[in-house]
């Protein structure tokens, strides 16, 4: 029992060191909260197969440095095309994603892209 606390505590100071700057923002702000496991997770809206949408719970896909996790949707005149989850570095996502909404700053040949951190912030989309 006192090896596993032992590994329990060598590893909290590794977690809290790979949580960057905007994770631990966006989790005092409780816009993501932390899983069972100690993982950054949020909920978003995904897009199935048949077309339709659920909730779903996203958490943090490993990687290299810094990570965060958001919500997208990317949608197109005649509505949205698809809905769901990501992670990726803290930068870009600090660079792209809102809080709390789903804005896109400009179309591409007719598409429209907007990520955003936030229980559910993708649910609404519009572009800004």
């Amino acid at each position: 029992m006192s090896r596993l606390l032992f590994l329990l505590a060598l590893s909290a100071p590794f977690a809290a060191a790979v949580m960057g700057e905007l994770s631990k923002e966006l989790l005092n702000e409780g816009l993501v909260s932390l899983d069972e496991n100690g993982l950054l997770t949020t909920t978003c809206m995904v897009s199935l197969k048949d077309g339709s949408t659920t909730v779903q719970s996203c958490p943090l896909a490993p990687g290299f440095g810094p990570q965060g996790v958001g919500c997208f949707t990317v949608w197109n005149s005649a509505g949205f095309i698809q809905q769901g989850c990501y992670s990726s570095q803290e930068i870009s996502l600090r660079a792209q994603c809102q809080k709390k909404q789903c804005h896109a700053h400009r179309k591409q040949k007719g598409i429209s892209f907007c990520c955003c951190h936030g229980p559910l912030c993708n649910a609404d989309y519009t572009q800004a």
